[in-house]
């Protein structure tokens, strides 16, 4: 075989190897663009705020919770007395998870008492909306203790939120001072714990719901009556025969 031949051999293996690999990861759509809006304000103590940071590197590290397949795009703020954004959007993968997590147990708090959840709010509708890669679902994802204080109201956020194209903006409560009025969209929901010291265990189950890992309750629902009235049509056909 000439020297030539066999250059041109290579080449076409090398393009043929590269068509494989980029219909690879075209092959794996992305299914939800996932928010991150997380609390950092004066009012969590910094245990409490370890707790929750923990907890969320935790979660999102666990491949049975979050896909690491690109299927789920994520990005991170925190929101204090202003909003810090700690891992812009990407659909996350095996390349990439190790810096999403890095980013997490990199975020430190500062003391203030004021809260910007409604700005939090509208940065993290502003990511969704330019996001290069169209996702099927856009959701927000709120943690907090508290309400916001500061900039932009968060139910004034939330409704602009929904309007730009969002899908929903739901939000994990912590404590009896946390206020989730701003929850808004079709299948939006909420949740609440009593203290920080719960909160890993509610956000596993969240960030399930919310990459449609775990139907909806009402899909669970609509499921459960589907078994129900097909038990009844077997008993039906087999007392006919």
């Amino acid at each position: 075989m000439s020297s030539l031949i066999r250059r041109q051999l290579i080449r076409f293996v090398s393009a043929c190897g590269l068509l494989m690999l980029a219909m690879q990861v075209q092959a794996v759509p992305v299914t939800t663009e996932l928010a991150l809006a997380i609390d950092r304000s004066g009012s969590i103590s910094s245990s409490d705020f370890a707790l929750q940071r923990n907890a969320y590197a935790a979660v999102l590290n666990d491949p049975n919770i979050l896909p690491q397949d690109g299927s789920v795009a994520i990005g991170v703020w925190s929101f204090g007395q202003t909003v810090i954004e700690h891992f812009a959007m990407a659909q996350i993968d095996s390349t990439n998870i190790a810096s999403l997590i890095a980013a997490i147990n990199g975020m430190t708090q500062v003391s203030s008492g004021a809260t910007a959840l409604g700005p939090a709010i509208q940065t993290a509708t502003n990511s969704l909306v330019n996001y290069i890669v169209a996702g099927s679902r856009q959701v927000i994802d709120v943690s907090t203790d508290g309400f916001g204080n500061t900039g932009i109201s968060q139910t004034t956020a939330a409704d602009a939120a929904i309007a730009a194209g969002v899908d929903q903006v739901n939000c994990l409560g912590v404590g009896g001072g946390a206020n989730c009025n701003f929850v808004r969209g079709t299948g939006a929901f909420s949740v609440t714990v009593s203290s920080f010291a719960d909160f890993q265990a509610t956000l596993e189950r969240k960030i399930l719901r919310e990459t449609q890992q775990i139907p909806e309750p009402a899909t669970l629902l609509l499921m459960g009556a589907a078994a129900v009235a097909g038990v009844g049509i077997n008993r039906r056909r087999r007392r006919a025969n």
